[in-house]
C-alpha cells in the first residue's frame, strides 16, 4: 500500500470514527448515563467553625484536601417504580487548620488543628422526566458525619464530634448535549443523635462526653458530568454546607461541679471536587 493510500485511509478513519461514536451514543439517555456510574474524585474543603459564645470563642478555619467516592443507580427496577434512584457518597478530608481560641480562664490561645472529617450519605428517590433533556428527582437521604479535632501544642487536646443525618433532597438535571449533564442539588437534613467525645488528654477525659440535641443542616451543590465515551466520564462541581451543633452538658461529676458544657457551634463548608467515573 502506498504512503498516499495509507494517509488517505487514516484521514477517512479519523473523520468517520467520531461520527460513528456519536451515533452509537445518541440512543443513550445522557441523564440516565450520568446517574449509572461509580466514581472517585479529588476534593478540597474550606472549613469555618465558630462557637456561638461571647468573645473569646473558639474559631477554626482553613483548607483540607481529600477524596470522595460515589456509586449511583437509576433505572426501571420495578414496574410501578420507573426511574428508581439510589446513590451513596463518601467523602474524606484531612489537613491542618488555624485555631483561634482561649483557655478556660480566658487566656487567648493560638494554634493548629490537625483535623479529619468523614461524611457518608445515601439517597433513595425517583426520577421524574420533565422533557427529553430535563429530570427532577426528589429523594430521601440518611447518613453520618464526624470531625476528629486534634489541637496541637502544650495545651492540645482531641475531640470527636459525630452525628447522624436524615432528611430529604431535590435534584434537577439538564442535558444540553448528549455528553454533558448539569445538576443542581439541594438538601435539608436533620442532625440527630450528635455528641462530642474527648480523648488523649487526662483532664479532658475526666470531663466526660456531651450529647447534642437535634439541629439542621443545609447543603447545595452544582455539578457537571461529561461522558468521554460509552464507559468513561469526567465530573466535577462546587458545594456549600451549613450546619449547627446544639452543644450540651458534659456528663461527668467533675464537669457538672465546674459547670462546664460543650458550647453550641456553627460550621460552614465550601467544597469542590474533580474526578473520573465509570458508567454502566
Amino acid at each position: 500500500m502506498s504512503h498516499k493510500l495509507q494517509f488517505a485511509t487514516i484521514v477517512v478513519i479519523l473523520a468517520v470514527a467520531p461520527a460513528a461514536m456519536a451515533q452509537r451514543m445518541t440512543g443513550v439517555n445522557p441523564i440516565l448515563s450520568a446517574n449509572n456510574e461509580t466514581g472517585l474524585a479529588a476534593t478540597g474543603t474550606l472549613m469555618n467553625y465558630q462557637e456561638r459564645l461571647p468573645s473569646p470563642a473558639d474559631i477554626e478555619s482553613g483548607g483540607m484536601p481529600g477524596f470522595a467516592a460515589k456509586y449511583s443507580l437509576m433505572g426501571d427496577y420495578f414496574s410501578s417504580l420507573p426511574n428508581l434512584y439510589f446513590a451513596v457518597n463518601y467523602q474524606f478530608n484531612s489537613g491542618n487548620i488555624a485555631y483561634h481560641g482561649a483557655l478556660q480562664n480566658g487566656t487567648p490561645l493560638e494554634g493548629s488543628d490537625s483535623a479529619t472529617t468523614n461524611r457518608v450519605l445515601a439517597r433513595l428517590g425517583m426520577g421524574l422526566p420533565l422533557s427529553q433533556s430535563w429530570m427532577f428527582t426528589p429523594y430521601m437521604a440518611g447518613g453520618y458525619q464526624n470531625w476528629y479535632r486534634n489541637l496541637q501544642g502544650p495545651h492540645g487536646y482531641t475531640e470527636t464530634y459525630s452525628a447522624g443525618l436524615v432528611g430529604v433532597g431535590l435534584m434537577l438535571q439538564y442535558a444540553p448535549t448528549q455528553q454533558l449533564v448539569l445538576s443542581a442539588n439541594a438538601q435539608g437534613l436533620a442532625v440527630i443523635d450528635g455528641g462530642m467525645t474527648p480523648s488523649g488528654n487526662p483532664f479532658q477525659d475526666r470531663l466526660g462526653t456531651a450529647s447534642f440535641g437535634s439541629s439542621g443542616q443545609e447543603r447545595v451543590s452544582l455539578d457537571a458530568d461529561y461522558r468521554l465515551n460509552s464507559s468513561w466520564h469526567v465530573y466535577g462541581g462546587l458545594n456549600f454546607t451549613h450546619f449547627n451543633y446544639t452543644g450540651g452538658a458534659l456528663n461527668s461529676p467533675l464537669a457538672q461541679f465546674l459547670d462546664y458544657t460543650e458550647p453550641p457551634s456553627s460550621t460552614n463548608l465550601f467544597g469542590m471536587q474533580l474526578g473520573v467515573a465509570y458508567g454502566f
